[in-house]
C-alpha cells in the first residue's frame, strides 16, 4: 500500500541578496514526506539545512527569497497562499524548532504566557484547558518543576531547558508536519538523552511526520527513518538509515557518516583547497578524490535510482558495501 504523502518538495531553488552579491543557498531541492515518518537531512554546518526549513515555513526575511519550486502540505501549495492564510497554519498545520531557542523565545513574557498564546491562536480551549495542557507537556519532556517554570521567563532558563519549550511549543498541537533544526545541539548529554527520548515517544504516539535537521549521525541512527545528505544547497544522496549507514555511495556521504574508514577509502581531500566552481557542476569536484573527466566537464548528474529506495548523484559511486 502506498505511503500517505504529507509534505511534497520539488525543485526548491532558494537565494539570499548579499552586499557580496547573489548566493544561492538552495539548488534543485526536492523531497517527499510520508505520513508518521521521521526524515533527516544531514550536511555540515553550512549545507543548507535551516534555509531548507525556513524556505518550506517561508520565514526567510527580507534578504531571502525563493526563486523557484513548490511546497505542498498535503495537497495545498503553501508558497502560494497569502501570507494571513500562511500565518494560521504556521503553529498549527506545520511548526519548526530552532537550535537557538534562548534568542527564538521572548525574553520577556513567561514561558507559560507562550505556550499558551500558540494555543490560543489555533484553537477555542480556555485558559484552564490550555494551561493545564501547557503543564501536561512540559511534564512529559521531563521539565523539572514545570509549574514553576510556566512562570519563569526564558532568560531565566538554561539553553537545554529552553530548547525543552521550544520543542512543547511546536507539538503541542501536533502538527501534520514538524520541522526540527539541530534539536539537541550545544546540550549536555543528559538533556540530549531526554530530548530525543521524548522526540521518539511523541512521534510515535501521534502522527507527526518529521524532517530532523543534523549534523550529527548519532542522532540520525537514534530517530531518522530515511536520510537526505546535502552539502552547499545540493542533495547527494538518500536513502533508509540502516542502507545509508552500511552502503554509502557518495563519497562525501561515506566521509560524512564513516569517518574512521574513510582515512583508509580517502574519498575526500582534508586539505584546504580553492572550491569554486560552476555552479551547475557538482560541488564537490574541487576535493573529490573519486572524480573522473565526466565531473569536471558536466553538470550535476540527476538522482540515480539504484534499488527503488536508494538514490545519489554521482557519476563515480561507491559500489561496496561496509561491514
Amino acid at each position: 500500500m502506498a505511503k500517505e504523502e504529507i509534505l511534497l518538495v520539488k525543485d526548491l531553488h532558494t537565494y539570499f541578496e548579499s552586499p557580496r552579491g547573489t548566493i544561492r543557498a538552495i539548488q534543485n531541492f526536492s523531497l517527499s514526506l510520508s505520513k508518521k515518518q521521521v526524515l533527516g537531512i544531514i550536511g555540515e554546518s553550512g549545507a543548507g539545512k535551516t534555509t531548507i526549513g525556513l524556505s518550506i515555513m517561508r520565514l526567510l526575511g527580507m534578504d531571502g527569497h525563493i526563486e523557484t519550486g513548490t511546497v505542498h502540505l498535503e495537497k495545498q501549495d503553501i508558497l502560494s497562499l497569502p501570507e494571513a492564510e500562511m500565518r494560521s497554519i504556521r503553529g498549527k498545520d506545520i511548526s519548526m524548532t530552532f537550535e537557538n531557542s534562548s534568542s527564538i523565545l521572548n525574553p520577556s513574557d513567561s514561558v507559560g504566557d507562550q505556550i499558551r498564546e500558540t494555543i490560543r491562536i489555533h484553537t477555542n480551549l480556555t485558559y484552564k484547558e490550555s494551561n493545564e495542557l501547557t503543564l501536561q507537556s512540559l511534564n512529559e519532556i521531563g521539565m523539572q518543576n514545570a509549574r514553576k517554570v510556566m512562570d519563569m521567563q526564558p532568560r531565566e532558563l538554561s539553553a537545554g531547558a529552553c530548547q525543552k519549550v521550544m520543542l512543547v511549543m511546536s507539538t503541542i498541537l501536533q502538527p501534520k508536519v514538524l520541522i526540527a533544526d539541530e534539536i539537541t545541539r550545544n546540550l549536555d548529554i543528559i538533556t540530549q538523552a531526554q530530548i530525543s527520548d521524548h522526540f521518539r515517544r511523541r512521534i510515535s504516539k501521534t502522527d507527526i511526520s518529521t524532517l530532523l535537521l543534523t549534523n550529527d549521525p548519532g542522532i540520525l541512527a537514534q530517530l531518522a527513518d530515511t536520510v537526505i545528505v546535502i552539502y552547499k544547497g545540493r542533495k547527494l544522496e538518500q536513502a533508509p538509515i540502516q542502507e545509508i549507514f552500511k552502503r554509502p555511495m557518495h563519497p562525501y556521504t561515506f566521509q560524512l557518516l564513516r569517518p574512521m574508514e574513510n582515512r583508509k577509502l580517502k574519498t575526500m581531500r582534508s586539505e584546504s583547497i580553492d572550491e569554486s566552481v560552476d555552479p551547475d557542476m557538482c560541488p564537490l569536484v574541487a576535493k573529490c578524490q573519486r572524480a573522473i573527466s565526466k565531473c569536471r566537464t558536466s553538470e550535476m548528474p540527476q538522482d540515480t535510482d539504484i534499488n527503488g529506495h536508494h538514490q545519489v548523484a554521482c557519476y563515480n559511486p561507491i559500489s561496496v558495501a561496509i561491514d
